[in-house]
């Protein structure tokens, strides 16, 4: 019987060479993952204080609906030395995002920041985000809504991005960070600063071959914190699977 379905369907096939065969509708859910190791993971600039002074594992899952709907999970390991105990940082977000023209489009979204195996929750918080961005520009303000061991209620954090693709498949990437800080909440007192420019990255990226690996470099220049206190300078490696 399947032998007599499969010479019919050859057949219809063999005779059919002048229609036209409807596609089957895009879905309109899509899925994606990555997974990536770092030689450190320093947060929006910050290099004396590493959320990873050491190699750092990352990773994330990602959905998208068809309307503009998003929404996301994303992962890292954490190590802030050795009186600290080692944590992961979990970011679990979710948004919108639209388009104006072909060019340009806008973002809308939540992040929540849970930290595993630290000995306080003072750490997790909320965030609300807004982007722009124009082809390959783009900018994105990152408000924290609550008190946290990392910032107070109100801070907000700017970024600018710009990639650039460069022969042999290579890619220019930058990114300008600045910070705008509240001055005090329940557990950051005595900032000294109101705005202030956080870091700048230049880094160089390139997929190798068809594996859905990409090789990164990233130069940091640093800038300052909140207590006006100098950041290093520093190099991180990258690799990163997607799928």
């Amino acid at each position: 019987m399947k032998f007599a379905f499969k010479a019919l369907s050859l057949a219809v096939l063999g005779s059919a060479s002048t229609l036209t065969f409807a596609e089957a509708p895009a879905s309109e859910h899509s899925f994606s993952g990555n997974i990536g190791i770092l030689s450190s993971y320093n947060l929006r600039g910050i290099t004396n204080v590493p959320e990873n002074k050491d190699a750092t594992i990352q990773g994330g899952l990602d959905y998208s609906h068809a309307s503009g709907f998003y929404a996301g999970y994303w992962g890292s390991t954490l190590n802030y030395g050795d009186d600290v105990p080692n944590g992961f940082e979990n970011d679990f977000y979710a948004g919108y995002n639209g388009t104006i023209n072909d060019d340009l489009g806008y973002t809308l979204g939540l992040t929540y920041y849970y930290y595993y195996d630290i000995d306080t929750s003072d750490a997790n918080g909320l965030e609300t985000l807004v982007g722009l961005n124009y082809k390959d520009f783009g900018l994105t303000a990152q408000t924290l809504l609550e008190d946290t061991l990392w910032g107070n209620t109100g801070d907000t954090y700017f970024k600018a991005s710009y990639s650039y693709p460069l022969p042999q498949d290579f890619s220019l990437d930058t990114a300008l960070g600045l910070y705008a800080y509240k001055k005090s909440g329940d557990f950051i007192e005595g900032t000294t600063e109101s705005f202030g420019f956080r870091h700048f990255d230049i880094g160089l990226s390139k997929p190798l071959a068809d594996t859905g690996v990409t090789a990164s470099m990233n130069y940091t220049l640093g800038g300052y914190d909140r207590f006006d206190e100098k950041q290093k300078n520093k190099v991180v490696l990258g690799l990163k699977y997607e799928f």
